[in-house]
This record gives C-alpha cells, structure tokens and sequence, in this order.
C-alpha cells in the first residue's frame, strides 16, 4: 500500500471516528427525548408499567444530584470540597490528573532539564518513546512549500 493510499484509509478513520462521536452524541440526546416522551405517556395514560418484547417498563421516582455551579457557590462564599469534607464526606473526594495535562506538565519539565525528568518524578513517571503522526489543515502557504515553489 502506498503512504498517499495509507493517508486516505487514515483520514477516512479519523473521519469516522468523529462522525461516531457525533453520532454518539445524538443518539444519547434521543434517547433522553424518547424516554421523557414514554414516561409522559405512561402518566397520562395511567399505565405504571408496560411489557415490551423480554422487558418490562416502569415508572421511577429519582432525584439526581449534581454540584452547583462555580459561579453560584463563588457568589455565596462556599468551597464545594471544603463543605463536602465539614460534613463528613471527606472520603468521597477523589484527587486525579488529567492524562493530557500530566504530559504537557512533564513534557515542559523535561525539557528544562535536558530531556529528562528529575529522579523523583521518573520514580512515579513513566515515559516511552513513539513514532506518530501529525495531522493539520493545510494552508495555502503550506502547500506551497511542500511542493517546493
């Protein structure tokens, strides 16, 4: 296979790739529609619960909870871990690094110390070399140089 064919069957992936994502995206959206749609006729039609093929559909009372928003606990004066922890639920608080921000922090640290991480971060750091490939929009300009004029 030659690289230009190579480079279409990628571009084709990373394509698809995008258009699942989307996809994805729309379908949840639908579902969430459809299952408020069912849940109002189940209501509307007095019916608690209906069979359908080898399942059966009720209705269920839920609460969902979810943090408030950054700018509604800065205006009240409130640090949504530091109320967590008053009150006991210190223990659900979980600490992570983003993947992507642990690489550039690292990758800018390396490069300050001659490609190397110092010995306490390589203890708890692991790191490999690859070979990848870059994709970007073309520009005119770029065009230009790569084909040499």
């Amino acid at each position: 296979m030659k690289l230009t064919e190579m480079l279409a069957q990628y571009e084709v992936l990373l394509d698809k790739k995008d258009q699942l994502a989307q996809d994805t995206k729309d379908n949840n959206a639908a579902i969430d529609k459809l299952k408020a749609e069912i849940a109002e006729t189940m209501i509307d039609e007095d019916i608690p619960s209906q069979g359908y093929g080898d399942y059966v559909y009720s209705l269920q009372d839920k609460i969902k909870y979810s943090k408030r928003g950054e700018a509604e606990l800065q205006e009240k004066g409130l640090d949504f871990f530091e109320v967590l922890r008053e009150q006991g639920f210190g223990d659900i608080i979980k600490e992570t690094v983003n993947a992507n921000t642990l690489q550039s922090t690292m990758k800018a640290v390396a490069d300050e110390n001659d490609g190397e991480l110092p010995p306490e971060l390589d203890e708890i750091v692991s790191s490999y070399e690859m070979t990848d490939i870059s994709r970007r929009k073309s520009t005119n300009k770029a065009l230009k140089r790569a084909k040499g004029e």
